[in-house]
């Protein structure tokens, strides 16, 4: 008869009434004990071949829906951030990087190799790449929390199961697919200290089941609530001496002299404080909302603290609604099919835009319009007699005088930009599985979607219209509060710019099928087979609005044009798994991808999990792997744009941002990567369980961006593969080139640590369970073969950023979360313990070595079911309202101040409360 192809009831008996985050596979009491032959084979997250769960030889972790409530997540993205397999650079990317143009994505990366290298899965299936990013990471946000009936995290390289991205591991959710009656739950939280952070959430799920039918409908709500720099002390400044200086572009800071129609004179500055200001000179900046810094050569000026303005997380809003149906046509043959959809908003509010010559110097507009590329003071200006020149004596810079001036500008009058990002996600699955004869067999059909539409409201301008309306007015740029007033102010209103700016459009259509069974039998042996074919074709396109790709609107970042490309993925797969004897099992699994734009990837894994005793299992693996460049990697066009920031320690300027070039390429090559993991289990005691899991992937060709960080660190520092990277105005840089390329290799290894224990006393049932990761290696090589020793640092020796660390933070040394939960009648309470240990966070502004220490937050929840049908718990987050170590900005590319987004939540402690009522 036709067995089951997830984990089911097998499974929760296994891990019924476990603490938080409990692996699979761990062979934890009762699974020693249990008979195999009484439990039914089900198909495990990392294989095709079904089996008893018990034999399972993958490092595979299960998050419960028990467990996820005791968390007290608000969002997918943060229930995955208590994972310790997430413990590095790039372990969740939660769109609260303000400024970076995230398009709301919040994505997850296993061994901080990033989400390209990470598979997403929804009920063992892939969803469609977020549309708008990379065109490989996928949007774990719209996969609805409430939906969830568990999480499995396949710790090892897939790709001879799975094929492309997953050289990390996996992560597979598992949404609901069958329930009784209806049930309604919701929730609040709210951070203890004042300003935003808020949330909540409600969700309604209901089944209807039968003989043959079972349809489970569950439909939910998420909200955040913006939260900014302003409402936190460590991020309310982007000044905190001598650990960082803000150095943003302020108001009216004069650059140096320019000649219409031929442009910058000798001696421009176009970058940090330039010639000075004339109100920092008096000590005035506060009067135009500035700071007061001086430049290295000795002139004063005016800096722009972003810190108040920035966001620190996003208002969130997130509708959804999945579905799952299995209907049973006889004893052997059940059609099925899933549906989920979501729509998610992010609405990301920070800094007015920045305006100054060299941002100017990509817009096409201004050549087109014959529009000088500067915001220039003309000597008939009356400001420029009565405030320019005698600053400009007193400077002793009167070679200047008498000729029109570059002045810089943070652009007030259109209050701050915030983007709106609205994402929806759609997909339906409709297959049919059974047995036939002695085979059972899975088909499907899927489609997969993902759109984005990117919209403004404040804070953008066209930039041409705006240097046309300044260069002809007489304009103050030392006007008090920086903003303009009267007919210049109306005037300035016409360069506005708001609306849609970009639609962007991600698509996967797969058909799947594949035929499980007994192989046979030879000599006693009866290896399991799987064998399976799978035809997908993927689409990308993005149509950005014409004043988007003309590059001409403040703050987007530059010009961007459209994509609209497709390609085919055929596959075929196979896996054998051989019992070569009653306490030894092998699993060899084979993999062949055909991309018609980047040719063949051959993949294999073999496996081997050898259990001597009912109480003690050895497994280990081994294979191969690969990465398939994106559409995007490959068909982005190369535009010239404005980079993040960087600083140049040539230069001593920090705060950078110079025109960058940046694209795909045509030419990449898949990534080729091999990895191995070998580990024990033990099960001293019924009542305990330990495991340990050695880990190690090498990954050649690594597909990489170059920070502008990492661009000009390396090209200081004399590194051959970079030095075409860079262009100079003298020793100044003016340019930078960060094209996607094929660049280096990287080995990555370490440890993953769990242990259980549960026990019933007289006082009630006590559980205790850890989980933790240990990095020993992270080393990337540069295309200039310099290795970058990523673990516990974000810098090298010199204090330069190590590789990839603008894009994702550190490679944390250690993490582990250490759960204890007690339970007694109606009764239970659970109490979380997140470690993370120190890490370097760069070089102060002495040159000094800066630290940021190791860590730990606890979380705790009391949960109530003494009443039939209803569940209440309330909970706390970072229980001890845990502060970052204010010394510190870990990357330069990150707007906020003060923390490490990647490590901190800026929310503090969190209350919670949730309730739940079933009716039957």
């Amino acid at each position: 008869m036709m067995m089951e192809t997830v984990i089911s009831r097998s499974l929760r008996l296994m891990f019924s009434g476990s603490a938080v985050l409990v692996g699979a596979g761990l062979l934890a009491q009762p699974a020693f004990a249990q008979d195999a032959a009484s439990m039914q084979r089900v198909e495990i997250t990392g294989s095709s071949v079904k089996r008893v769960d018990a034999e399972t030889a993958l490092p595979v972790q299960v998050v419960t829906k028990a467990d996820i409530a005791r968390t007290g997540a608000t969002s997918t993205e943060e229930l995955l951030q208590s994972i310790s397999a997430f413990s590095s650079a790039g372990g969740t990317s939660n769109a609260t990087g303000a400024g970076t143009s995230t398009g709301g994505l919040s994505s997850i990366s296993l061994r901080g190799l990033g989400s390209t290298r990470t598979l997403v899965l929804v009920n063992g299936r892939r969803l469609a790449a977020f549309a708008g990013s990379d065109g490989a990471s996928v949007n774990v946000n719209v996969i609805p929390l409430a939906a969830i009936e568990r999480v499995e995290v396949l710790k090892d390289g897939a790709s001879g199961v799975y094929g492309s991205d997953a050289v990390a591991g996996v992560v597979n959710f598992i949404l609901a697919k069958k329930t009784d009656g209806v049930e309604i739950t919701g929730g609040y939280g709210s951070p203890s200290e004042s300003g935003g952070g808020q949330n909540s959430k409600a969700s309604i799920t209901g089944g209807y089941n039968t003989d043959k039918l079972n349809l489970v409908v569950s439909g939910s709500f998420e909200k955040e609530k913006a939260l900014f720099g302003r409402d936190r002390d460590y991020a309310a400044s982007a000044t905190r001496l001598p650990y960082y200086s803000g150095t943003a572009t302020g108001q009216g800071n004069i650059e140096g002299s320019y000649t219409p129609g031929k442009g910058q004179d000798a001696g421009f500055q176009s970058s940090g404080g330039g010639y000075g200001n004339p109100l920092a000179a008096n000590g005035k900046c506060g009067d135009i909302k500035m700071g007061k810094l001086t430049t290295a050569a000795g002139a004063p000026y005016c800096y722009y603290d972003s810190g108040p303005d920035v966001g620190l997380t996003p208002d969130r809003e997130l509708y959804n609604v999945t579905g799952n149906l299995t209907y049973q046509l006889n004893a052997d043959h059940q059609l099925f099919a899933d549906v989920l959809y979501s729509q998610s908003k992010v609405t990301q509010t920070y800094q007015p835009s920045p305006a100054r010559s060299s941002f100017f110097g990509t817009d096409g507009e201004f050549d087109k319009q014959g529009v000088e590329q500067a915001l220039l003071l003309y000597p008939s200006n009356p400001v420029y007699q009565s405030i320019a020149v005698p600053y400009l004596q007193s400077m002793g810079y009167t070679s200047l005088i008498g000729k029109p001036l570059s002045i810089t500008s943070r652009v007030f009058d259109y209050g701050p930009r915030q983007n709106v990002d609205t994402a929806k996600q759609g997909r339906i699955v409709v297959g049919a599985k059974g047995t036939v004869g002695a085979v059972d067999y899975e088909v499907a059909l899927s489609h997969n979607e993902s759109k984005l539409t990117s919209a403004v409201t404040t804070g953008y301008f066209s930039q041409v219209a705006y240097a046309k309306i300044i260069n002809n007015s007489n304009w103050n740029p030392w006007a008090a509060g920086g903003v303009q007033t009267g007919a210049l102010a109306e005037q300035l209103k016409g360069a506005a710019f708001s609306g849609d700016f970009l639609d962007a459009k991600s698509t996967s259509d797969a058909l799947d099928a594949k035929i499980t069974g007994d192989f046979w039998t030879l000599g006693g042996i009866t290896p399991q087979y799987a064998v399976g074919v799978q035809s997908r074709k993927e689409k990308y396109s993005t149509s950005p609005s014409a004043a988007y790709e003309s590059g001409d609107i403040s703050g987007l970042g530059g010009s961007v044009v459209p994509i609209d490309r497709d390609r085919t993925v055929n596959s075929a797969f196979g896996e054998l798994s051989i019992p070569l004897m009653k306490t030894v099992e092998v699993n060899l699994a084979a993999r062949d991808d055909h991309y018609d734009d980047v040719g063949n990837s051959a993949n294999w894994k073999g496996n081997v999990r050898w259990q001597p005793t009912k109480s003690f299992l050895l497994r280990a693996s081994y294979g191969t792997g690969f990465r398939a460049p994106s559409l995007v990697d490959l068909w982005t066009p190369q535009t010239l744009g404005t980079s993040e920031q960087f600083n140049d320690t040539a230069t001593h300027q920090t705060g950078i941002q110079v025109n960058a070039l940046t694209g795909g390429n045509p030419n990449l090559k898949p990534e080729k990567s091999k990895q191995y993991s070998f580990g024990t289990v033990w099960q001293p005691v019924s009542t305990a369980s330990i495991g340990v899991d050695f880990f190690r992937i090498n990954i050649r060709d690594l597909l990489a961006t170059p920070s502008a960080q990492e661009v000009v660190s390396r090209f200081r520092a004399g590194d051959p593969a970079y030095a075409g990277l860079v262009t100079l105005n003298g020793n100044d840089i003016v340019s930078i080139r960060q094209t996607l390329s094929n660049t280096g290799d990287a080995v990555v290894r370490g440890v993953d640590l769990f242990a259980n224990w549960k026990d019933n006393f007289s006082f009630g049932k006590l559980e205790a369970n850890l989980n933790g990761t240990y990095m020993d290696t992270f080393d990337q090589t540069s295309p200039g073969g310099d290795i970058s020793h990523k673990v516990g640092t974000i810098v090298d020796g010199d204090g330069n950023p190590v590789i990839g660390a603008q894009n994702g933070g550190v490679v944390l040394r250690w993490k582990h979360q250490l759960a204890g939960t007690w339970s007694k009648g109606p009764w239970s309470t659970t109490l979380i313990q997140n470690y993370r240990s120190g890490y370097q966070v760069g070089h102060d502004l002495n040159d000094n070595k800066v630290f940021i220490s190791a860590d730990a937050t606890y979380d705790a929840n009391v949960t109530f079911r003494g009443i039939k049908n209803l569940t209440l718990a309330l909970g706390v987050k970072n229980l001890f309202d845990k502060q970052p170590d204010p010394i510190g900005t870990a990357v330069t590319n990150q707007f906020q101040s003060g923390y490490d987004i990647n490590q901190y939540d800026p929310r503090g402690r969190l209350v919670y409360v949730t309730a739940g009522y079933k009716f039957k």
